[in-house]
């Protein structure tokens, strides 16, 4: 939804906000509200500068009907973590305890209702009681030939998103590319780390995209017990992957350097004793008498990806083409099967060696990060939702009921809106996270950083009506009409979905500033036991 005022950003309570049991759905003659609102959201905040507050990350949930801060999930490997306990492993040393979360996979509603929160800086995947309680962890590092320690902090291969399997089990994106954050990432002829040398600061390798592969883990006993690997004929779109979601057609796998979703059948491989897909066998399950058969191996030829189609977000480019790296993160389907995937898209190939501060460099105005919309059963983008310039970094997006802050802001349930006939609220609309979130800016900063990627990230949400799809024309350039700007001169950015609610971030009433820096969303639809 095009819309030309500033909304009213959100005043945030920091008391807990969780739904009891036993609470239902209530229709819009009961709240004057749309249905299902009985949702919140989780949000991964990595706390990296200059995005976000630096510290050792976090994750935040927010009410949806009220915009109140509820539960903070804060680091299970702080100070005051137990290094003997069993959210460190028992002093294993495969963990860093303290040591830094940097959380970017959230899952929620698993055993017991428990959320499951992978940590990048770690390699590992702890569970959570839903007041925020860590119960235990397993680290991945032995198993991916990360070194572990402060030595392993951060390097690759590094977890990203996670979700929960049709069967259970948990899947975990392991993501294997060149970071300039990574101190293990290859080096470049010149010295120093190859993804210094292009903007943004990490690409990928066929080598690399070889290692990258989805981990399947027993929620039960949190140990990996199968994998899906690169597929045989080893297409150049599997890369590092970032998000994962299932529908009746399969496991799809957002690559974050291959502009694609891959639909994998996550069925292939499941033997005859339902240990899971593609099992290395008896040994992996504790069920052998021998030590050296009792461990999950990667690469065995059984655990290749069963890739049944691509869905393709740079149609008629070539597989390896430059436009596809650094392009896509998460992504989730709407209750009709519509595909919504966040896309870094830029207005030119930014090549080796066109750094910022270069003759011809790249800089951040080339970003033109929108959300990509794919009707079910298509194989390519079917229309656009141009995302404002000063929305930067997209890495957290999820389909969801209409918040009530935002049937708020269009004037309520009865309001004319987009449906004159007064259900204007009851629809899907699409939360956004980014990790520069300042709609409304200029992108002609002449001063580094440019206004549109000013430090604060946060959540915004849009309109996903297919009468309000945006960029169609082309329209969404940055080119700036209206009065000036909150966060810098002229007005709303023509042609450019403006959020109908946004949430974390700044706050236009009370001047507060809540700086976060996303990775993964996820929304929580039900009441949980604990």
């Amino acid at each position: 939804m095009k819309i030309t005022k500033q909304l009213t950003s959100l005043a945030y309570g920091m008391g807990l906000v969780m739904f009891a049991g036993g609470v239902t759905a209530h229709g819009l003659d009961e709240v004057g509200q749309p249905a299902c609102l009985e949702a919140n959201f989780m949000m991964a905040d990595a706390m990296n500068a200059p995005f976000g507050v630096q510290g050792p990350g976090q994750v935040l949930e927010v009410s949806i009907v009220t915009g109140a801060r509820g539960i903070t999930v804060a680091n299970p490997f702080g100070g005051s973590a137990d290094p003997n306990g069993p959210v460190c492993e028992n002093g294993s040393g495969n963990l860093e305890c303290p040591g830094p979360f940097k959380p970017t996979g959230v899952l929620s509603g698993g055993l017991n209702g428990h959320a499951f929160i992978t940590s990048a800086g770690q390699q590992a995947l702890t569970e959570f009681h839903r007041n925020g309680d860590p119960i235990r962890t397993v680290s991945f590092r032995p198993l991916l030939g990360n070194p572990t320690g402060p030595a392993g902090r951060g390097t690759l291969p590094r977890p990203l998103g996670n979700q929960m399997m049709p069967n259970g089990n948990i899947v975990q994106a392991i993501c294997d590319a060149n970071f300039f954050n990574a101190q293990n990432s290859d080096v470049a002829p010149e010295g120093g780390l190859e993804a210094n040398q292009w903007f943004p600061p990490v690409m990928q390798t066929a080598e690399r995209s070889a290692n990258s592969r989805i981990l399947v883990i027993d929620q039960e006993t949190l140990q990996v017990i199968d994998e899906y690997s690169q597929p045989k004929d080893m297409d150049p779109r599997w890369t590092c992957m970032a998000g994962i979601a299932f529908s009746e057609e399969g496991m799809g796998v957002s690559m974050f350097h291959g502009a694609a979703i891959a639909m994998v059948d996550w069925k292939a491989g499941i033997d005859k004793q339902s240990r899971g897909v593609g099992s290395n066998g008896k040994g992996s399950h504790g069920d052998s008498d021998s030590d050296d058969d009792n461990v999950f191996r990667l690469g065995k030829n059984k655990n290749r990806a069963k890739v049944t189609r691509w869905i393709d977000l740079r149609p008629g480019k070539p597989a390896d083409d430059p436009s596809r790296r650094d392009s896509l993160r998460a992504w989730g389907y709407d209750e009709d099967g519509t595909i919504y995937v966040t896309d870094r898209e830029r207005s030119r190939d930014c090549l080796r060696g066109e750094i910022p501060g270069t003759p011809g460099g790249c800089n951040p105005s080339v970003f033109r990060q929108k959300i990509q919309v794919v009707d079910w059963g298509d194989s390519f983008p079917s229309r656009t939702i141009g995302l404002d310039p000063g929305v930067n970094i997209i890495a957290g997006m999820r389909p969801n009921r209409m918040s009530a802050v935002a049937c708020d802001a269009i004037g309520g349930p009865t309001a004319g809106g987009t449906d004159p006939s007064g259900t204007s609220c009851d629809v899907e609309t699409l939360l956004v996270a980014a990790s520069a979130f300042n709609p409304g800016c200029s992108v002609t900063g002449s001063v580094p950083p440019a206004e549109c990627f000013v430090q604060g990230g946060g959540v915004g949400e849009y309109s996903i009506l297919p009468e309000d799809a945006d960029a169609q024309d082309g329209t969404c350039t940055g080119e700036q009409t209206g009065a000036q700007s909150t966060y810098g001169p002229g007005g709303v950015n023509s042609g450019c979905a403006q959020p109908l609610a946004t949430y974390l971030g700044r706050d236009n009433v009370t001047g507060s500033e809540d700086f976060v820096d996303p990775r993964m969303l996820m929304v929580i639809h039900e009441a949980f036991v604990q």
